[in-house]
């Protein structure tokens, strides 16, 4: 776990001090969320939520970004239980980190994406609805008497579509590597494996992204759009062109 905090870390402090071109992204859409295992022995079904939050995008080339952001999530599944049916739904904060790669040249509207993420699950609530009714707060730990683990990670890939300047559609597939059941993990071999517990969500997203931070645009001599790489080795000509004018004013 801390080696994937020094991940988003190093590469949020790496995009923040290198990208000359930042974006702010809010965005927000629907998501399916499927649980895999089973509950007493039924398999769980997905429900139909939602997700919201921004990413910042920061230029790390002329096609490649990197994306840290935050987004509110609700997960959860459904399975009947008991001869009732049992809803468990929970509160998730999500720290999403991906690599973008923009298709084509400058005037491509499509974009691709992968990386890791990390989950936290706040809080939750437990249902059974039918005869009898009932609800409790979701026992979040990893306790033996707990009903998820608190701490999720794993892997999303996306393919994003501009639309129109600045707005865009992302559609989002995310796996997660950690078992969620308390006390679940290959360490613990009393656990059934059937009730292993790994997220698996879908989900469809409209954003709008806003320049916070505008790149630099470098000119040559003749007002020429160049890189910096270019403009540096211009202005170093440049100067000795005028270290060796001035020698020959003074001879």
């Amino acid at each position: 776990m801390k080696l994937i905090y020094l991940l988003f870390a190093a590469c949020f402090f790496t995009a923040a001090t290198t990208s000359a071109q930042v974006l702010f992204a809010p965005e927000g859409g629907y998501n399916i969320c499927t649980y895999t295992g089973t509950t007493n022995g039924h398999l769980r079904k997905g429900i139909n939520e939602y997700a919201a939050g921004f990413n910042l995008n920061f230029a790390l080339s002329q096609h490649f970004s990197l994306m840290p952001g935050i987004f509110y999530v609700r997960n959860g599944y459904t399975c009947p239980y008991r001869g009732e049916n049992l809803f468990e739904g929970l509160n998730t904060f999500q720290l999403p980190l991906s690599l973008e790669y923009q298709i084509g040249p400058d005037y491509s509207h499509f974009f691709i994406g992968a990386g890791p993420y990390m989950d936290y699950n706040q809080d939750g609530i437990v249902k059974l609805t039918g005869a009898l009714p009932s609800s409790r707060d979701m026992r979040i730990g990893n306790g033996a008497a707990d009903d998820i683990n608190h701490w999720d990670y794993g892997a999303q890939g996306w393919v994003m579509v501009q639309i129109a300047a600045g707005l865009y559609v992302r559609g989002t597939y995310l796996q997660g590597f950690n078992n969620m059941t308390p006390m679940g993990d290959a360490k613990n071999p009393t656990v059934d494996t059937k009730h292993g517990t790994y997220n698996q969500d879908i989900r469809i997203t409209l954003g709008y992204a806003f320049q916070v931070a505008k790149k630099k645009v470098y000119y040559d001599k003749n007002g020429k759009v160049i890189d910096k790489k270019e403009w540096k080795k211009e202005r170093k000509e440049q100067k000795r062109k005028d270290r060796e004018k001035e020698k020959g004013k003074k001879k």
